[in-house]
């Protein structure tokens, strides 16, 4: 008689939920690879992905973390943390720059610079079942569209110079909220509210000529000029 297969493993929410902010993180660092501002600081990665949860909506996305706690040194997802750097130790991705960073009334973190480990024989692939690589060798369709979400945004943020894109962050008009204090939560895209970032993007467009349409990426780039010119106080 033919061997039968072994059941293919099952995996619950948990650990779905795990894989996927370990293919978010490979996602952030491949768009900023493409947008020239990798490898990228800790401080930086955590805006990025901010911005990308909070701007998705643009892209007709949804966000991938609902609430993050504001403080006076940008946003920083613990969870996304730990994946980063369970992805260091599984060899795809490279740690440079490790320092201690002193934060405001939370003692010192470590902090370090990210990148793709490209000499991994297993990053290519894994790129590619995440739809960086095109739909062919994606295991979820919709996984290309965050990735072309993710490469317009990294772009959009390029513009900016390097030191600025953690700071583009703190500028952004969701998180620089002065009615939510540090410490406390930001609601990022619950159906209950609105979101104040994807309001001023979409805004864009009335400045536009009558019959002029906005593309979703053009709105991203206009957003992050206006980043820029908030930090210079513009």
């Amino acid at each position: 008689m033919p061997e039968r297969e072994a059941p293919a493993p099952q995996i619950d929410d948990e650990e779905l939920r795990l894989l996927r902010q370990r293919g978010r993180v490979l996602l952030l660092l491949d768009a900023a690879e493409r947008a020239a501002v990798a490898p990228l600081s800790t401080d930086r990665l955590h805006a990025l992905a901010f911005l990308a949860d909070v701007l998705s909506p643009v892209w007709r996305l949804p966000s991938f973390d609902q609430v993050v706690v504001k403080s006076s040194g940008g946003p920083f997802f613990p969870e996304l943390q730990r994946e980063m750097d369970r992805l260091v130790a599984a060899g795809l991705l490279e740690v440079t720059n490790i320092r201690y960073v002193p934060r405001p009334r939370e003692g010192a973190r470590i902090e370090a610079s990210y990148g793709l480990r490209f000499g991994s024989p297993h990053l290519e692939t894994l790129l590619g079942r995440l739809g960086a690589r095109g739909e062919e060798l994606a295991l979820d369709p919709q996984d290309v569209k965050v990735h072309a979400f993710l490469v317009e945004l990294a772009g959009a943020l390029a513009r900016l110079p390097k030191d600025e894109i953690d700071r583009a962050a703190t500028s952004d008009v969701t998180y620089s909220d002065r009615q939510i204090d540090n410490e406390n939560l930001i609601y990022i895209a619950p159906a209950t509210r609105s979101n104040r970032s994807v309001e001023t993007a979409e805004r864009f467009s009335s400045f536009m000529p009558e019959g002029a349409n906005l593309s979703p990426g053009e709105k991203l780039y206009l957003y992050a000029t206006y980043l820029g010119r908030r930090i210079h106080g513009g």
